[in-house]
């Protein structure tokens, strides 16, 4: 019988496993390169689950009024519109193109949270429609090995000024955030985040969901039962394991 929760912890597992490993090399030294290696080991890991008509790279967004975006780590594109340019991985997409977006950070910090934030809605509110808009970091909130996360004063008042644009944060590998707009789960109030403490799955939902959108987006069809049996493992959903609620 198949194990998808494992197979979902398996992917936090490489996550680190690669991360170390580079750090092995090049130490403390290279901050910048180290925060590159990230954001590169991320990317690849969600090539290899995108549908094929989806592609990643790093870049900028032009959004309908012809602003552009702030460069972002990880564009999720569609590959039927054409591109502004491209070389390498490196991208300028139309806003028609894109399905989301991601920041990379090492960790998120009560002096960092606000800026994040900020920076990603502001990026996301370029683009005319719902997208995946998340943040990913590879370590707990303040880069503590623990993983007891609560809404704290500054993640609440970044997520206050700056409702709904960004959906999808992860907190390390133990703690996932998501904004849900439309009522879901059954019966509960629109607009909303709720924190999930799902040890060592956090990355692999937030990859799921990610992939999740880009394929209603492109095949406007839902998910697959299969599909979502491997996306989301935790039995009777991951509800039972939320830690706090903000209604906004």
């Amino acid at each position: 019988m198949c194990d998808y929760n494992n197979y979902q912890i398996s992917i936090s597992n490489e996550l680190i496993s690669i991360k170390n490993r580079i750090r092995n090399f090049i130490g403390n030294n290279h901050w910048g390169e180290d925060g590159r290696y990230k954001e590169v080991i991320l990317r690849d890991i969600i090539s290899e689950k995108l549908p094929g008509s989806v592609s990643c790279g790093t870049g900028f967004a032009v959004g309908s009024d012809n602003r552009i975006s702030t460069q972002i780590d990880i564009i999720v594109y569609r590959n039927d519109i054409p591109l502004l340019f491209k070389k390498s991985d490196f991208v300028i997409v139309s806003q028609e193109a894109v399905l989301g977006m991601i920041e990379v950070k090492t960790s998120l910090t009560s002096g960092n949270i606000e800026e994040t934030v900020e920076k990603s809605h502001e990026n996301g509110a370029l683009i005319d429609r719902k997208i995946f808009n998340g943040i990913f970091s590879y370590n707990n909130y303040n880069s503590n090995d623990s993983a007891e996360l609560r809404i704290t004063d500054k993640i609440e008042r970044a997520l206050r000024e700056h409702s709904g644009k960004v959906d999808h944060i992860c907190f390390g590998k133990d703690n996932f955030l998501k904004y849900w707009e439309d009522g879901l789960p059954q019966g509960q109030p629109n607009n909303k985040y709720r924190l999930y403490k799902i040890y060592d799955l956090a990355f692999g939902y937030f990859i799921s969901n990610l992939i999740e959108e880009c394929y209603i987006a492109v095949c406007e069809q839902p998910l697959p039962r299969t599909l979502k049996n491997v996306f989301y493992p935790i039995e009777n959903t991951k509800e039972a394991y939320t830690a706090e609620t903000l209604i906004l």
